[in-house]
């Protein structure tokens, strides 16, 4: 016998299908959509980076400029990916409504 038989467990009945069934077109049509545009915004921004450092490597303006654009488009990248993994980790907590 294991210490975690000892413990006593509650056991919720809720039903999510309603609450997935409900939000489902919202995330499908409006949140999903958002969140790949932005993520494209986020890399076009990081290729005009790349290219302008890429393109204009003697011109230190054209460079520092193509820095920013790098920085920004990652940064946006990295945020579009985290609105990607907190929209699973809330499906998976509330166990697979939004699929």
């Amino acid at each position: 016998m294991s210490v975690f038989e000892l413990i006593p467990t509650a056991h919720a009945a809720v039903d999510m299908t309603a609450f997935g069934n409900a939000i489902n077109p919202v995330l499908k049509g409006i949140v999903y959509p958002i969140v790949e545009l932005m993520f494209g915004v986020a890399l076009l921004v990081f290729v005009y980076g790349v290219l302008r450092m890429v393109l204009n490597g003697s011109d230190e303006e054209a460079r520092s400029s193509g820095k920013l654009s790098i920085l920004w488009g990652s940064i946006g990248m990295f945020i579009m990916v985290s609105a990607w993994g907190i929209i699973y980790l809330i499906s998976g907590t509330v166990g697979g409504a939004f699929k």
